[in-house]
C-alpha cells in the first residue's frame, strides 16, 4: 500500500493493536473504512484458539489476520505465548521471539516488527529481538500520557534514533479508564514537535478485561484523527512505514526491510519421570533481580494489586516466595511455572491424571490454578482444584488434576489468593499419575477396612471404597498402597478387584473365592484421585473385605534404579487363551518394553491366579533365564482356583517364568500386572526396591511347628546378601499342616502384635500369601500364630527396600 503522504513536520500517529484478540478485527475494519491502517502484534500461537467452555473464539483466526495483512495493515510479532520475555532463559527468549516470526511467516504474512510482552526486556533481550531479524521493537510507559501525567518526553524523535530501535517509546497501553479526550491528547501534545507516537489497543467492549475501550470511543477517535490527518496535523502510518526510513526493502522503499529468517534453538527433552517441575523449590534465582526464581512467572488478572518477593527462610532451603494481594475487586494473582514452550513449563499427555502439591502458609484461602498449553502455545485456563484453608504453619496442599484435555502439551499450575491476603509458598511438586516413580514407605501394618463393622457387607457386584491418602500418618500425596485384602463370608462364588478410585475397575482380579471361604491376598495398587482405593465384588452374592496397610509409595524426587511404578492392574497372561502349562512344564510372559513398561526393568509386581488344576500341586515365579529356585508362590489343590501376589525379579530378556510344579495334572495361569520397579543398576534411594533371587529364609518342618498363639522370628538383616539395615521385606509366607483353623501375622520383631492378618487357614491347608513387612529389632521378622492349633511355616524372600 502506498505511504501516506505527510506535510513537513507533521507527527506521524500509529496505532498498535496487541495479542490477537477477536474483537479487534471489528475495530480494524472501521479503521480501515476512514484509509488509515494498524500494526497488529499477533502471538502466533494465540492464532485459531477456541474457547475451552464452548464460547466463541477468543482470539482471530489466520484467515482473519490474513484479510487484515491483505486490506493493507501490518501483522508483526509479539512471542508465541506471550510470556515475560525479562524472566526467561536465554534460549526460551529466543525460541519465544524468533520462532513467532517463524510461525507468522510460515501461515503467509510479512513480520519485520515486534513488541514486547508487559513491555518487559533487558539489554539481553533486544538484542535477541534484533538477531531474529526483527527491524525494531515497541516498548510501553515512556512518552506522557493520562497513566504518565509527569513525563515530560511527548514523541519519539524521527527518525528513530539507532539507540531506541529495539525499545522504541510509546505511551502506556488504553484501558477502560481512558476518554476520547484523554486519547486524543497524546496526539494534540505532540503535534507542535512532530516525532512518532504510538497508541497502543488490546479489547473492545470487554467487561472482564480493563484493557479496554468502548466501541464507541474508538470510533469517535478514528473520525478525530481522520480530520488531523486531512488537516495535515498529523499522518497515520503502520510501524512498518515508519522503519521504511532506517531500513528501507530494496524492491519497494515505502516498505522496511524483510530480513532472513531465524529458527529459535530447540526446546530441551521435557521431563516425563519424577518431579516434572524446574526449580520446585525456588532456591535458584531468576535471570534478573525481580524476586522471582527461575522458571517462575507471576500470573495475575482481574482488579486486584499483589506484589512478590522472595523470603527466607524456606519450608525447606533459604528461599520461599511471598504473594500479597491488596485493593482486591475481582480475579486472581499466583506464582506459576512460565508459560513458555518448553523451557521451565511441564510438559503433559492428554488423558493422563497429575498430582500437585505446594507447602504453604497463607491469611486466606488459596487452590490450585490450572493452564495448559495446545497448538503452536495458546495457554488456557484449565480448571481449579477445591479451596485450602487459611494456616500459620507450613502446610501441605496436594490435589490430583482431572485428565489432560485432548490436544494439550503442557501445563502449569499455581496456588492462588481470591481475595486480599498473604500468601508464602514453597516445595513444588507435579507428578504424572501414570508415570510416577515412587518410593515405598513401610509402617506397621494396620487396618483401614473392615466391613465386619458395617451394617451390611459389600453387596453383588458391589464396590467397597477406603480412605489412603491424608490418614493414619499417610500423606496426601500417596501414589499406591500396599495391604493384604481379606475376603471372609462369601455367600457365593466370586472375585475381588483392587484399583484406583474414580477409574473404571479393570479386566483384573486379586483373588477368587468359594461360598464361606476366608481367602487373603497382598495387594499393590494405584491411588485414586481421591485418595482412596476401591475393591469391587463381582459376585451373585454377598462378601465382607477386609485391609490391613503394611506400607505405601510417595513420589521420589529423581528416577532412580529401584524405584516403583504403579499401574492400573492389567493382564498380561492368561494361558486360558492357549493351552494348560503342564505338569513340571512352565511358561514365561513378557513384562519389559510392553504396555509402556521400560525395556529394563528390574522386578514386577503381579497377582499370579492358578485356575483349572487338574491335579495338586505348586508354582513358582521367576526371572527368565534363570536356574529356578527353592521356593514357592502358591500351593493349589485339583480344581481349586488360587491367587497370590508376586514381586520377582524380571529376567535379562524382559520376561517372567513360571512353573508348574504339580507332578501329574496341568494347570491354567493368569497374571495381572499391577506395577513394576525401574531397573538400571543396584538400588540405593531410600525407599526402593532391590530384588533378590526368591530364597527360602524360614521353613519351619526342618524342626518344629509354630505352636498355638505362639510367635517365631526369622533373621533377614545380614544374611543370604541382605544388608545388615533394610527398610522392608518382601517375602512370600506359606502356612502348612495346620492342625486347627486360624490366622498369621507378619510384623517387625521387637513391637506389639497389630490387629491385621496376612493368611487364614483352616486344619490341613496349604496357603500362601506374599507380605511386604517393616523388618523390626535386630533385623527380624517375627510371625505369630493366631490358633488353638500348630502350624509350619515357611518364608521365601524376594526382595528388600533400601532404609
Amino acid at each position: 500500500m502506498a505511504q501516506p503522504a505527510q506535510a513537513a513536520g507533521a507527527l506521524v500517529v500509529t496505532l498498535t493493536f496487541d495479542d490477537a484478540n477477536a474483537d479487534q478485527v471489528a475495530a480494524a475494519n472501521y479503521l480501515n473504512s476512514k484509509g488509515m491502517m494498524g500494526t497488529f502484534f499477533l502471538p502466533s500461537g494465540y492464532l485459531n484458539a477456541t474457547d475451552p467452555n464452548g464460547g466463541p473464539p477468543p482470539y482471530m483466526t489466520t484467515a482473519q489476520a490474513l484479510a487484515l495483512q491483505s486490506a493493507g495493515n501490518e501483522i508483526a510479532g509479539h512471542t508465541v505465548t506471550h510470556p515475560d520475555l525479562a524472566q526467561m532463559d536465554a534460549n526460551e527468549v529466543a525460541r519465544q521471539v524468533c520462532n513467532d516470526r517463524v510461525n507468522l511467516t510460515n501461515m503467509g504474512f510479512r513480520v519485520t516488527n515486534f513488541a514486547y510482552p508487559f513491555a518487559s526486556a533487558t539489554p539481553a533481550v533486544e538484542q535477541t529481538v534484533a538477531n531474529c531479524g526483527y527491524n525494531s521493537a515497541r516498548g510501553l510507559g515512556d512518552l506522557k500520557s493520562k497513566a504518565a501525567p509527569t513525563l515530560t518526553e511527548v514523541a519519539e524523535p524521527l527518525p528513530v534514533p539507532a539507540a531506541d530501535l529495539y525499545f522504541t517509546k510509546a505511551p502506556d497501553e488504553v484501558d477502560n479508564t481512558w476518554a476520547v479526550a484523554d486519547m486524543q491528547a497524546v496526539v494534540t501534545q505532540a503535534e507542535a514537535g512532530g516525532g512518532w507516537v504510538q497508541l497502543t489497543f488490546h479489547h473492545f467492549d470487554s467487561t472482564t478485561d480493563p484493557l479496554s475501550v468502548t466501541t464507541a470511543n474508538f470510533h469517535s477517535y478514528v473520525d478525530w484523527l481522520a480530520t488531523e490527518q486531512t488537516a495535515g496535523r498529523i499522518v497515520v502510518k503502520t510501524v512498518r512505514q515508519v522503519m521504511a526510513a532506517q531500513f528501507p526493502d530494496p524492491s519497494n522503499s515505502a516498505l522496511d526491510v524483510n530480513k532472513p529468517l531465524v529458527n529459535g534453538p530447540a526446546a530441551p527433552p521435557p521431563i516425563t519421570v519424577g518431579n516434572l517441575l524446574q526449580n520446585p523449590s525456588l532456591e535458584t534465582a531468576g535471570p534478573v533481580a525481580s524476586g522471582l526464581p527461575y522458571c517462575w512467572a507471576i500470573g495475575s488478572y482481574g482488579t486486584q494489586t499483589s506484589t512478590f518477593t522472595s523470603v527466607s527462610p524456606g519450608h525447606t532451603g533459604n528461599v520461599a516466595e511471598q504473594m500479597v494481594t491488596t485493593g482486591y475487586v475481582d480475579g486472581d494473582a499466583k506464582l506459576l511455572p512460565t508459560l513458555d514452550l518448553g523451557q521451565c513449563a511441564p510438559s503433559a499427555t492428554p488423558g493422563h491424571t497429575y498430582q500437585m502439591s505446594a507447602w504453604y502458609k497463607s491469611t486466606a484461602p488459596t487452590q490450585f490454578e490450572l493452564y495448559y498449553r495446545t497448538g503452536l502455545g495458546t495457554w488456557t485456563y484449565w480448571t481449579a482444584s477445591p479451596n485450602f484453608v487459611a494456616a500459620t504453619a507450613w502446610t501441605q496442599a496436594t490435589w490430583t488434576s482431572p485428565a489432560v484435555p485432548a490436544g494439550a502439551s503442557a501445563i502449569s499450575l499455581g496456588l492462588n489468593l481470591l481475595s486480599n491476603g498473604t500468601l508464602v509458598t514453597d516445595d513444588y511438586g507435579l507428578y504424572d499419575s501414570s508415570a510416577v516413580p515412587s518410593v515405598f514407605k513401610s509402617m506397621t501394618p494396620t487396618r483401614m477396612l473392615d466391613t465386619r463393622n458395617n451394617p451390611t457387607p459389600v453387596g453383588a457386584n458391589g464396590t467397597v471404597s477406603f480412605q489412603v491418602g491424608g490418614v493414619n500418618g499417610i500423606p496426601a500425596n500417596v501414589t499406591a498402597v500396599t495391604f493384604n485384602l481379606t475376603v471372609a463370608g462369601p455367600t457365593s462364588n466370586g472375585f475381588v478387584t483392587a484399583y484406583p478410585s474414580g477409574s473404571t475397575a479393570p479386566n483384573a482380579s486379586n483373588l477368587n473365592y468359594a461360598p464361606g471361604q476366608i481367602v487373603p491376598n497382598l495387594v499393590t495398587v494405584p491411588v485414586g484421585t481421591s485418595g482412596q482405593v476401591s475393591l469391587h465384588n463381582t459376585s451373585n452374592g454377598t462378601a465382607q473385605l477386609i485391609a490391613d496397610v503394611s506400607g505405601y509409595y510417595v513420589p521420589a524426587a529423581t528416577s532412580s534404579p529401584g524405584e516403583f511404578q504403579a499401574m492400573t492392574p492389567s493382564r498380561f497372561l492368561d494361558t486360558r487363551n492357549s493351552a494348560a502349562v503342564p505338569p513340571g512344564g512352565s511358561v514365561s510372559f513378557q513384562v519389559g518394553g510392553i504396555s509402556g513398561i521400560p525395556a529394563t526393568v528390574s522386578a514386577v509386581s503381579f497377582n499370579f491366579t492358578v485356575a483349572g488344576a487338574s491335579s495338586f500341586g505348586f508354582a513358582t515365579a521367576y526371572a527368565s533365564g534363570t536356574t529356578r529356585p527353592n521356593a514357592s508362590n502358591l500351593n493349589f489343590a485339583q480344581g481349586q482356583i488360587v491367587p497370590n501376589s508376586v514381586t520377582v525379579p524380571v529376567g535379562a530378556d524382559g520376561k517372567v517364568t513360571l512353573y508348574n510344579g504339580s507332578p501329574t495334572g496341568a494347570a491354567q495361569f493368569i497374571a495381572d500386572v499391577s506395577g513394576y520397579y525401574l531397573g538400571g543398576g543396584a538400588a540405593t534411594v531410600s525407599g526402593a526396591f532391590q530384588p533378590i533371587t526368591p530364597t527360602r529364609f524360614l521353613d519351619t518342618r526342618n524342626g518344629t511347628p509354630v505352636a498355638a498363639n505362639g510367635t517365631m522370628s526369622f533373621q533377614v538383616g545380614g544374611v543370604s546378601g541382605v544388608p545388615a539395615t533394610v527398610g522392608g521385606l518382601t517375602f512370600n509366607l506359606t502356612v502348612a499342616n495346620p492342625t486347627s483353623n486360624g490366622f498369621v501375622t507378619a510384623f517387625p520383631a521387637g513391637t506389639v502384635v497389630p490387629n491385621a492378618s496376612n493368611l487364614n487357614y483352616a486344619p490341613g491347608q496349604i496357603v500362601p500369601n506374599l507380605a511386604t513387612i517393616p523388618v523390626g529389632t535386630g533385623g527380624q521378622v517375627s510371625l505369630h500364630n493366631t490358633s488353638n492349633g500348630t502350624a509350619q511355616l515357611i518364608a521365601d524372600v524376594s526382595g528388600y527396600f533400601v532404609p
